[in-house]
């Protein structure tokens, strides 16, 4: 009895071993989990925004020569850049807690600067077009305009539909949305594409065009500063074909921080009303500097 007795208190033993070692062996051999190697970076590999606020400062790159957009004008006797983009400007910069830095480049040349690192944001009256969202990224959009065509007092009675620009000499800003939309609606039109807004208002000044087509504030802005100037009212430019939901702010792709705070600050000028307030300021002085 007391040998069969040892016997099962052996057996016991060994069982209840096994069975600790299975626990401790279980527990440790739970494996550890990994990221898989394809996942995506963690939110905190965004560092556009962290960037920024760690240089100081904010480099805009714009071409200042789309009044009421972005100009210069001489302000308390120095040439400044000015317009309601550059209220915006200083309003993002503002939200960030660093200083504005304004880079001036042509028109043409302000997205492949922005893909190349030299500039963080394109503030420049640039519509977000579908053609545009393949290679960057958008705020929100700050302004919707719609496209008219600018002529003089001299040449109105010429333009009665928009299929009368089909044989007019048309001057475009290159490169710009317009440039795109036209050449669109019109493939074989007599097109002067210049970089410069200010030599197409001097060329259509000459008659050496007879109208200029871009946004309806724009050319708002040259009749205020150009009495000779008018806009075509009876031509009707469709430019649904762009599918651009208007004017934003331009940035690298997947720089999610930055476009978040982007849009807080376009979401803040818009509900106030401020950003209209910007629009109808700009126009007014474009206007007035550009009859000194």
């Amino acid at each position: 009895m007391k040998s069969g007795k040892k016997l099962w208190q052996i057996i016991l033993a060994v069982v209840m071993g096994v069975l600790l070692a299975l626990a401790v062996t279980g527990c440790s051999s739970t494996p550890e989990k990994k990221p898989a190697a394809n996942a995506p970076a963690a939110a905190s590999a965004d560092d556009s925004l962290a960037k920024i606020k760690a240089k100081g400062r904010l480099v805009v790159g714009v071409n200042a020569d789309f009044a009421p957009f972005e100009f210069h004008a001489m302000i308390d006797g120095k040439d400044t850049v000015v317009g309601f983009d550059m209220d915006l400007a200083k309003e993002v910069a503002k939200d960030m807690g660093v200083q504005l830095e304004l880079k001036e480049l042509s028109f043409d040349a302000l997205l492949t600067t922005l893909q190349s690192g030299q500039i963080d944001v394109i503030i420049s009256g640039m519509s977000a077009t579908e053609e545009r969202r393949k290679t960057v990224d958008f705020s929100d959009v700050y302004y919707k305009g719609i496209q008219t065509l600018l002529t003089t007092k001299e040449n109105l009675s010429k333009f009665n539909s928009f299929s009368d620009l089909k044989d007019k000499k048309i001057g475009l800003q290159l490169s710009s949305l317009q440039d795109k939309l036209m050449t669109s609606l019109i493939p074989g039109g007599k097109y002067t594409k210049i970089e410069s807004m200010n030599t197409l208002f001097l060329s259509l000044k000459s008659n050496q065009i007879d109208g200029i087509v871009t946004t309806k504030v724009v050319n708002q802005m040259a009749v205020a500063a150009n009495p000779e100037f008018v806009i075509a009212e009876k031509v009707i430019i469709d430019d649904s074909s762009l599918n651009s939901p208007g004017v934003a702010v331009a940035l690298r792709k997947n720089s999610t921080a930055l476009q978040t705070q982007l849009n807080s600050t376009v979401k803040r000028l818009n509900d106030s009303g401020q950003m209209q307030k910007y629009v109808d300021a700009a126009a007014q002085l474009a206007g007035t500097s550009k009859k000194k």
